[in-house]
């Protein structure tokens, strides 16, 4: 017990000391264990992976905080703060998930989507997207809003309704971005309460191209799930 409480230490100090991401990386990996067994207290009611990207902010965060000095072990200081986990458990645990079918309809709308990316080179327009689908053209705009929403969210586990708590990690990201960035991501997302837009309404509001808005869109599902996966 003694000698895993000065491995844990040590790398604390190493990371400290040159405040390098691979110190932290090395010291996040040695404190693993309490980390999965605070989430696994919770794993069954609330998606796993955005509970251990929480835990991990949490655990960053205490190991910032932590000083040797006041007789703590650092898995204990960990672990002490990563109990506010359940804070952010309540929330989540009814959050709205897509029926049956409207998770068809959106994997039918993917593989359109996907299937005219790879044979155009560029995202199709709701045109040929009403042409391929065969539904109307108020549906396929109304899917790609809220499914390009959806796969932003879902990247964390979490399909959020208006109205309804946000989920920790996207809070996490959404406060990090610089202000025109959050409001981008507010327009896109309909999250913090706002009213997500449309493709055109985002080109038109920002002056971006089609491509542009894609790549953006992109970022933000990358970016969520590298937070979800502890590489921030």
């Amino acid at each position: 017990m003694y000698e895993r409480q000065q491995q844990d230490l040590d790398l604390w100090r190493q990371w400290r000391k040159n405040n390098r991401q691979k110190d932290l990386s090395a010291l996040l990996t040695q404190l693993n264990p309490v980390i999965q067994k605070e989430v696994g207290k919770w794993g069954s009611t609330v998606p796993k992976a955005g509970l251990e990207a929480r835990a991990t902010i949490l655990a960053v965060d205490a190991l910032k905080q932590y000083d040797p000095n006041k007789g703590a072990a650092v898995a204990t200081h960990v672990t002490s703060r990563i109990r506010k986990l359940s804070r952010h458990v309540y929330p989540y645990q009814n959050v709205a998930r897509l029926p049956e079918n409207k998770q068809l309809e959106y994997n039918t709308f993917q593989v359109a989507n996907n299937r005219l990316l790879d044979n155009l080179g560029r995202d199709p327009t709701v045109d040929e997207l009403t042409d391929e689908l065969g539904w109307s053209k108020k549906k396929v705009t109304a899917s790609q809003q809220s499914f390009d929403r959806k796969e932003i969210v879902e990247s964390v586990g979490a399909y959020m309704d208006d109205g309804q708590a946000q989920e920790p990690t996207v809070d996490f990201y959404y406060h990090g971005l610089a202000p025109t960035d959050r409001k981008l991501f507010e327009d896109i997302t309909g999250y913090n309460n706002q009213k997500s837009m449309s493709n055109k309404g985002i080109m038109r509001k920002y002056d971006l191209t089609q491509g542009q808005v894609s790549y953006r869109k992109r970022k933000f599902v990358d970016d969520l799930r590298n937070i979800q996966q502890g590489r921030f």
